[in-house]
């Protein structure tokens, strides 16, 4: 036999000896004893000891800002006694986790009170730029340390030796931009601030952003220039639905990706709501410029016409303007000088206090191109306090008050109308309980400083973000 079959024949009777072995091993009929394990004693140190796995490391998203976002705030004036909203729009900011520095072209104007308490509540710092011989020639930072907190934020005012200009002002902010590593320039109105913050975002290479008022959106503006400006910004905010249209119309459709309608907003915790009965009873609150445009000979017509009618009513009016004197001979003609009060500006807290003591208030403005913004905002904090608001039809007006429901919409120059409507308020507690409830919750959902501040803080960051992916 050849020798390679001998050594697979070989093979085959050991396979067949294996298999033959191993099935009589499975019918042996006695247990089998399977060996026992024994753990063998460790080391104290090696016992129990946590085990560390590495983490995945964090992915980058877009848009993921890794420092405090910095915005400078430009303005023509802070604060402003008539724009507390801008305040209240900066301290929400600040809320969340966003640096806001001021650059203010102008020294602030109202009450000094107000000025005091708007610095102290503030926790970044506002520099002033004023008018050349303000403070002298010296370029170096003056601290006005009377008018500051410990834990406010430092004010500062920069003097020049040249008068202010956009382009001086501009290249003043561009060199803070630098210096304190700002993200974003972001300005209050469409003229002068817009011009600074364009300008000195053009020397740094950063973006910016404006709101557009309704005071430079409309009489006078140039509007080709506006055009240019919303260009230029990363985006453009609007106060109202009516502004957001009117850039539109302006601008063209090719603006509307840019145009984001951010109303104004109260803080409601503020404000707090009170209940009709804590009202006086027949009182009515106006507030404004004691100017023809605010259509106060109107209202203190109609207060003669609800005493011809033997109605006992008051009307108090703050105000400041040069048409005082001219209201007071009015009042004296008409004969109302023992239910008509005439008084000057008051402090924001003080407003609040008096909004609470009244039935009403009316606001019979003039339709006028300017100043909305002033309007809607009494409007608001009135609405947020319980406080009834009878106002003429100007232009966004409506966005505020649900005529009939929230409050009346009036028609002005027309006193015979509105002491009709004041004398239904007058004697309807119910009606004007459901008009206050309805307008507070009005401005909690629409209208709440925190609610709408949220989405402007979001514009913020995806602007810093997207520039920062660009650069």
């Amino acid at each position: 036999m050849k020798p390679h079959l001998r050594e697979s024949r070989s093979a085959s009777i050991a396979r067949v000896s294996a298999a033959e072995t191993l099935r009589r091993a499975r019918t042996v009929t006695q247990p089998v004893a399977h060996p026992v394990v024994r753990r063998m004693p460790l080391p104290a140190e090696f016992e129990r000891q946590p085990v560390s796995l590495p983490r995945p490391l964090p992915q980058n998203r877009v848009g993921d800002v890794r420092h405090m976002l910095r915005v400078g705030y430009v303005m023509d004036r802070f604060p402003r006694g008539s724009h507390g909203f801008v305040l209240q729009e900066i301290l929400e900011l600040e809320a969340r986790g966003v640096e806001v520095h001021i650059f203010s072209l102008d020294m602030p104007d109202g009450r000094i009170d107000d000025t005091a308490c708007a610095l102290a509540r503030l926790r970044g710092p506002v520099r002033y730029f004023p008018e050349a011989g303000l403070y002298g020639t010296d370029t170096t930072a003056l601290s006005l340390d009377s008018l500051s907190t410990p834990d406010s934020g430092a004010i500062i005012a920069f003097a020049t030796s040249d008068p202010i200009g956009s382009s001086s002002a501009a290249q003043w902010i561009a060199t803070q931009v630098r210096a304190r590593r700002i993200d974003h320039l972001h300005a209050h109105g469409a003229s002068e601030p817009t011009d600074v913050a364009r300008e000195a975002a053009r020397l740094t290479g950063i973006g910016f952003s404006f709101t557009a008022h309704a005071e430079s959106l409309y009489e006078g503006v140039n509007e080709a220039l506006l055009c240019e400006k919303v260009l230029d910004a990363q985006f453009v905010v609007a106060l109202s639905e009516f502004d957001h249209q009117r850039l539109v119309k302006v601008c063209g459709p090719w603006a509307t990706p840019k145009l984001h309608h951010v109303p104004m907003g109260v803080n409601t915790d503020e404000y707090r709501f009170s209940e009709a009965e804590c009202h006086d009873s027949d009182s009515v609150l106006a507030v404004g410029p004691l100017a023809e445009k605010s259509g106060f000979t109107d209202l203190i017509e109609a207060f003669g016409i609800l005493r011809d009618r033997g109605r006992v009513a008051r009307l108090t009016i703050l105000g400041e303007g040069a048409f005082e004197q001219t209201l007071r001979a009015q009042v004296d003609r008409c004969r109302l000088a023992a239910r008509v009060q005439i008084m000057g500006g008051l402090s924001r807290s003080e407003l609040a206090m008096v909004m609470r003591t009244h039935t009403a208030m009316v606001l019979p403005w003039v339709a006028d191109g300017r100043d909305r913004d002033v309007l809607s905002n009494v409007v608001l904090e009135a609405m947020a306090v319980g406080l009834v608001v009878l106002s003429t039809e100007v232009p966004g007006i409506r966005e505020l008050i649900d005529d009939g429901l929230s409050g009346r919409v009036i028609s002005p120059r027309d006193p015979l109308w509105l002491a009709g409507a004041l004398e239904t308020l007058f004697d309807s507690p119910e009606l004007r309980s459901r008009m206050a409830s309805r307008a507070r919750s009005k401005v909690m959902r629409l209208f709440s400083a925190p609610r709408n501040v949220s989405q402007l803080a979001r514009l913020f960051g995806r602007t810093v973000s997207r520039q920062k992916i660009a650069t």
